[in-house]
């Protein structure tokens, strides 16, 4: 496994053991599990003997949080997932309680939990997805009701990735009807059960694509009692405990991608060195060239995206964007590689004697378990737009009367005191010299206009009244854009002030 500059000397030991041990003892051990379709104990008790689980667990309670981090938690991810669905069983372990009890969870708990966590003698799984409930898990309708030292869960969750394997289940339930408290997401409690309390059960197992073997399943909750002692965080403060793993979650759901990239190039090279066709090696070919080259690329990128964002966790920095885009680029181009891979390999690429036809059905699993594509692609746009907010404001421009078009100008104009609605006309149909076909936001126009927002509106119902300016309100009626209608630019200027021919056209061509 190739290293980083950022990473420890125990981080790079780390990488080669589990790269080792992957190759000699996990891949052997997972292929088997996926071809009997069995749930892969005997790779799951391995991984918990070299001290996996405790990736991300303080040594106070017999973890490598120290040493290891969120580093080596995508470090150990991204080399099981080279082995079938133990890695399924890692990750999930690895965010599900494990996580929500060190970040939200009481010093007894933590005592209570986390030393079983970190060896392995007990394993955890994270329950949010219901049946009418996915992507909205705010909408989430399993319920909590507290009676004296319990809280009394009825309900259904489904798409459990590990469940039935695990022994803690971290469980969102909803404890209060109130609107209020469900506009202010204080709705939701987070809580611990386990496995064997009366009325907790499987209802199914799930048969789904790729990941074969690992365990996927509906939970069913009939009036179990949970002591208020496996709460979590507070009653009401579910959702908050649920945000703050997320990230984790996403960083470790980028890193798993990556196995299944590395084992895609792996049988694909091999392939296209050894099949000879017309007389020469397939991997002679320029075009096979030019797919192995796009499927290098992809894989390094990923990479940076998945390290970097764990480096960042690890420094104790939130990681909200950087965790989402690499989950999301990871789980999207792993698919693209073991697609590109089965191209190269031809026929042998959609045989099951080897991997890369699962490695496809994986990585397509990836693009929806721990936050659809879509989800992913919402939240980046949403925090990318905060983040980047200061970076992304539009450049001051005005025109160059010498080279007749419009330029940054750097240092915005002096704001002027409008002494009315047509100093404001002007600012409109200025921009329309300027950025022709834009529309100004009220930010926009207080650029180069001095006054309160009250006169400012005033000013601007009066133009529209007369048609000459055109609004776009909001939801809530508020007034967001503004332009200059045809009349307005008329009314501002004379023709000649917004004409501009350049040099090279033909004098007689213009009219």
């Amino acid at each position: 496994m190739q290293d980083y500059p950022w990473w420890t000397d125990v981080q790079r030991e780390l990488a080669k053991d589990a790269q080792k041990f992957t190759d000699e003892v996990l891949i052997p051990i997972g292929e088997k599990a996926v071809i009997k379709k069995e749930y892969p104990w005997e790779g799951v008790k391995a991984i918990a003997k070299k001290g996996w689980l405790g990736a991300t667990i303080p040594s106070k309670y017999g973890g490598k949080q120290e040493e290891w981090g969120v580093t080596g938690a995508c470090i150990v991810t991204e080399e099981a997932s080279r082995a079938g669905a133990i890695s399924a069983a890692l990750s999930t372990a690895l965010i599900g309680a494990t996580h929500q009890i060190l970040h939200d969870g009481t010093e007894e708990q933590k005592q209570r939990w986390l030393p079983k966590l970190a060896t392995g003698e007990l394993l955890g799984c994270i329950t949010m997805t219901e049946p009418y409930v996915g992507s909205d898990i705010a909408a989430i309708e399993t319920t909590g009701r507290r009676e004296g030292n319990y809280y009394i869960v009825n309900g259904i969750k489904r798409f459990q990735t590990n469940a039935a394997a695990a022994d803690l289940y971290m469980t969102y339930v909803k404890t209060s009807e109130d609107q209020d408290d469900r506009k202010k997401y204080r709705h939701l409690t987070g809580m611990i059960l386990e496995k064997g309390m009366p009325g907790f059960s499987v209802e199914r197992v799930n048969d789904w694509a790729g990941s074969e073997g690992m365990y996927n399943c509906y939970l069913r909750f009939d009036d179990v009692k949970v002591p208020i002692e496996n709460v979590i965080g507070k009653e009401g403060e579910g959702w908050k405990v649920m945000m703050s793993g997320l990230n984790i979650e996403r960083a470790l759901g980028g890193a798993s991608p990556l196995g299944l990239m590395r084992e895609s190039i792996r049988y694909t090279k091999q392939h296209l060195e050894r099949r000879v066709q017309s007389g020469r090696p397939t991997g002679t070919i320029a075009t096979n060239h030019s797919k192995l080259a796009d499927m290098y690329a992809k894989y390094q990128l990923c990479r940076l995206l998945v390290y970097y964002c764990a480096y960042c966790a690890d420094l104790n920095r939130e990681v909200p964007i950087e965790a989402a885009l690499a989950k999301l680029y990871a789980s999207e181009v792993a698919l693209e590689v073991a697609l590109d891979g089965i191209q190269c390999m031809g026929g042998n690429g959609l045989m099951k004697i080897y991997p890369v036809e699962r490695y496809m059905r994986d990585a397509k699993l990836n693009q929806i378990a721990a936050g659809t594509s879509e989800v992913l692609r919402l939240l980046i746009y949403r925090m990318g737009s905060r983040v980047l907010a200061e970076d992304l404001k539009p450049h001051v421009r005005a025109f160059d009367e010498e080279l007749g078009c419009p330029l940054p100008v750097g240092t915005p104009p002096a704001p002027k005191a409008p002494a009315n609605e047509r100093d404001v006309l002007k600012v409109l149909a200025e921009e329309y010299r300027i950025n022709p076909g834009l529309s100004m936001t009220i930010e926009d126009m207080k650029i180069y206009l001095q006054c309160s927002d009250e006169d400012l509106m005033n000013y601007i119902q009066a133009l529209e009244e007369k048609k000459l300016c055109q609004t776009w309100r909001n939801s809530r009626g508020q007034v967001e854009l503004v332009r200059a209608t045809l009349e307005g630019i008329k009314e501002a200027n004379p023709p000649e002030y917004y004409k501009h021919i350049p040099s090279w056209v033909f004098p007689d061509d213009v009219f």
